[in-house]
């Protein structure tokens, strides 16, 4: 809950790790890696989909610890967003993907541009407005909490190797959807960590195999998310997705 204050290919860059394997439960993260947000999402399983998804809805709930409603006017990465309207823009995103998953269609129409790739903002349902169609009130951690649950019970049961969404007509297997998702949502736990400043980097656990998927996941990324900004070869692995995906990396 908002608590009231008490006063293509990715940029060759290097390999995220000396193995380029995610490091196990109990190992140091990559370098320049510290534990932050949603680590303890990522110990142990292999990097399924449901897995990732996880990992990611860990860290980006991680990263809306303790909010106060002061900080919902805070600036984000994405420009001309402020914290409330890139949670608004999440909390979107879990029900169009909940949506899609459980019942076997996605509709591109429906699906979010990436904030960082607008010059505007779009005008959006409010979900903050009671009185909206997503209205949950004015806690914006407690209605992600909510969606993200949602989400998660759809993930367990649409991601079974013979399961397909349908994605502008074209049927995709749902662990690809869903890791899209994760992507997608473990990047915005980022630009929550960016605006409040605190927090940690993405996992190298979940930034390793997302890195890996990329590729495959937004191979048309016009329109979702923007293009990628240069970094270093010694980048952590978390560094190295937020750029790939048009986020100039930064310690929160």
């Amino acid at each position: 809950m908002v608590s009231e204050p008490s006063s293509g290919e990715p940029p060759r860059t290097g390999e995220p790790s000396s193995t380029g394997e995610p490091s196990g439960p109990g190992e140091a993260s990559g370098p320049g890696e510290a534990s932050g947000p949603g680590e303890a999402c990522c110990e142990g399983g292999p990097p399924g989909a449901t897995w990732l998804l996880t990992g990611a809805i860990g860290y980006a709930l991680a990263a809306c610890v303790q909010l106060t409603p002061g900080e919902l006017a805070r600036p984000t990465p994405c420009a001309g967003w402020d914290l409330r309207m890139l949670l608004g823009h999440l909390g979107e995103s879990m029900a169009d993907l909940e949506a899609g998953l459980r019942g076997g269609c996605l509709d591109l129409d429906l699906v979010d541009l990436d904030p960082v790739d607008l010059v505007d903002p779009p005008d959006l349902v409010d979900p903050l407005d009671p009185a909206g169609s997503g209205g949950c009130g004015d806690d914006p951690v407690e209605m992600l909490r909510d969606r993200a649950a949602d989400l998660l019970f759809a993930c367990y049961a649409a991601c079974g190797p013979d399961r397909f969404v349908l994605v502008g007509g074209l049927p995709l297997p749902a662990g690809i959807v869903a890791c899209t998702g994760a992507v997608e949502i473990a990047v915005h736990g980022w630009d929550v960590c960016v605006a409040r400043g605190r927090g940690g980097p993405i996992p190298a656990r979940l930034a390793i195999p997302m890195l890996r998927l990329c590729p495959l996941l937004v191979a048309g990324r016009e329109g979702l998310f923007a293009e990628p900004v240069e970094t270093s070869p010694q980048a952590s692995p978390g560094d190295q997705l937020v750029a790939y995906l048009g986020r100039v990396p930064r310690r929160p």
